[in-house]
């Protein structure tokens, strides 16, 4: 996409694996993995576990209508953060992420906060999608988001795939960027982030959004 996009030439993607495999060329894009679906637990009384109301439906039909968020780790030579993401099902943006050194309930509600002001629109309906880590199943997550009329989903029980969309975002940016370009330190690591979030907003077509940026996409929204 990129090469038409760029340079207006169109080449079949079977033609570019066969250069690509005469020339013993390996793209680091979208190697297959496995998902890790270990997550931190509390007490039952202490969670609040909604039903799977996305059920792997992950189109939307406008901007805000779906978002899905987790949590996963970024590593620098020297250590590790936890980047906290709300991704936005309808043209696969992101709306907000955090990175702090803990993965706790203020790494996800700094998150919300950048995305539900006082000026959200609260008579359109939204689905907030999780896992059932525990910043997602306390009560005052809960609570936090009935203020903006925003409806709560969590993923089955150890199952992953309920939350993929957020899973593949992950995934692109540790295997083009942090895996290629592994961070020295914690500041290069939040730069290349800044640097991935805002080129996969406003530079990185998509085939799902018919070869336009996810910003290109929710422009064409009436």
């Amino acid at each position: 996409m990129q090469l038409k996009r760029l340079y207006d030439i169109s080449v079949n993607p079977k033609t570019v694996l066969r250069y690509m495999q005469v020339l013993g060329l390996k793209s680091p894009i979208r190697k297959k993995r496995f998902i890790s679906c270990t997550r931190q637990e509390m007490n039952k009384k202490a969670r609040k576990v909604s039903q799977n109301l996305l059920a792997r439906h992950f189109i939307a039909t406008r901007p805000h209508e779906k978002l899905v968020t987790d949590v996963s780790y970024v590593y620098h030579k020297q250590g590790r953060l936890y980047l906290s993401v709300i991704k936005d099902l309808y043209d696969n943006s992101i709306l907000a992420y955090n990175l702090s050194k803990f993965n706790d309930n203020q790494l996800v509600f700094e998150n919300l906060d950048l995305v539900f002001r006082k000026d959200w629109d609260k008579s359109k309906s939204c689905l907030l999608h999780s896992d059932q880590g525990f910043q997602y199943t306390n009560k005052q997550y809960h609570k936090k988001l009935e203020t903006f009329n925003v409806t709560v989903s969590h993923s089955r029980k150890g199952n992953c795939y309920d939350n993929a969309c957020c899973e593949n975002f992950f995934s692109h940016l540790k295997s083009e960027s942090l895996e290629l370009f592994v961070p020295e330190n914690e500041t290069e690591l939040m730069q290349q982030i800044d640097d991935f979030i805002a080129w996969y907003n406003f530079d990185r077509p998509q085939l799902k959004l018919k070869g336009m940026t996810p910003i290109e996409y929710r422009q064409t929204y009436l």
